[in-house]
């Protein structure tokens, strides 16, 4: 996969890397050095993530029941997103944890990005043999151009954050015009909401908001996408919505 990439310090510069992501990078305008770590790409340093490497510390990300039912979850939320687009296409999964489904996508022939904040979880799913392009970044300022990809999605994340349209917006600017974003929360009326958790408290497996369907709908329209298709998903635990860009921004 050969992408540019934009340095997020100085961005709004469109001063972007060119070449594969296979080595260390240093950006042409302001100098800042990226460092490639067993095969990660870090676009933040590794003293900024403390609180989301010791999140996923006390996560049981390998965990053998808890694998069961994230594979169970995740072929279910694989199989609803490659039906909106064609083998081949590029997607990105921001706050992706250790991309279970980027995995899957890259297996299936898809140009796949994951990017999360801690290097942890990226660093489980290259041991793990995960595929997918591996990037350690800002879900809130990620390293890549405008109008880029052709689905931008994530599951279980935007939840964890007081600011979700900050981040929605991030992910309606990398994706292409035309093309989709997909967002899965904790459904308010599902069997997660009785195991809602203390914010912040990084004591279970999530914690955070829950989210019925119109709520995350309203969140879309506000990102300027329109909503094309909303739905439960994995025992009705997580609520999705699924929505198009509308025109380049």
């Amino acid at each position: 996969m050969d992408l540019s990439l934009i340095c997020p310090e100085c961005k709004k510069d469109c001063k972007v890397f060119k070449g594969t992501i296979s080595y260390s990078q240093c950006c042409s305008q302001c100098k800042k050095n990226y460092v490639m770590n067993d095969g990660i790409l870090q676009f933040v340093e590794d003293k900024n993530t403390e609180t989301w490497d010791t999140y996923w510390k006390r996560t049981p990300v390998y965990d053998d029941i808890m694998d069961v039912l994230r594979k169970m979850m995740n072929v279910q939320l694989r199989r609803y997103l490659t039906k909106q687009i064609p083998t081949g296409s590029l997607t990105l999964e921001p706050g992706s944890g250790s991309a279970y489904v980027s995995a899957m996508l890259a297996e299936k022939g898809f140009q796949a990005y994951a990017l999360d904040y801690a290097f942890m979880p990226l660093s489980m799913a290259r041991k793990q043999g995960n595929k997918a392009q591996l990037i350690q970044g800002d879900l809130f300022n990620t390293p890549f151009m405008s109008n880029t990809f052709d689905l931008t999605f994530n599951n279980s994340t935007l939840e964890h954050f007081p600011n979700p349209l900050d981040a929605l917006k991030e992910m309606s600017r990398v994706t292409k015009p035309g093309k989709y974003v997909f967002v899965g929360v904790p459904f308010t009326y599902g069997p997660l909401a009785a195991y809602k958790l203390k914010k912040s408290s990084f004591k279970g497996a999530w914690d955070g908001t829950t989210y019925d369907r119109q709520g995350l709908k309203k969140l879309f329209q506000d990102a300027g996408l329109e909503v094309v298709g909303s739905r439960t998903f994995f025992f009705r635990c997580f609520v999705g919505v699924l929505g198009r860009k509308i025109g380049a921004n």
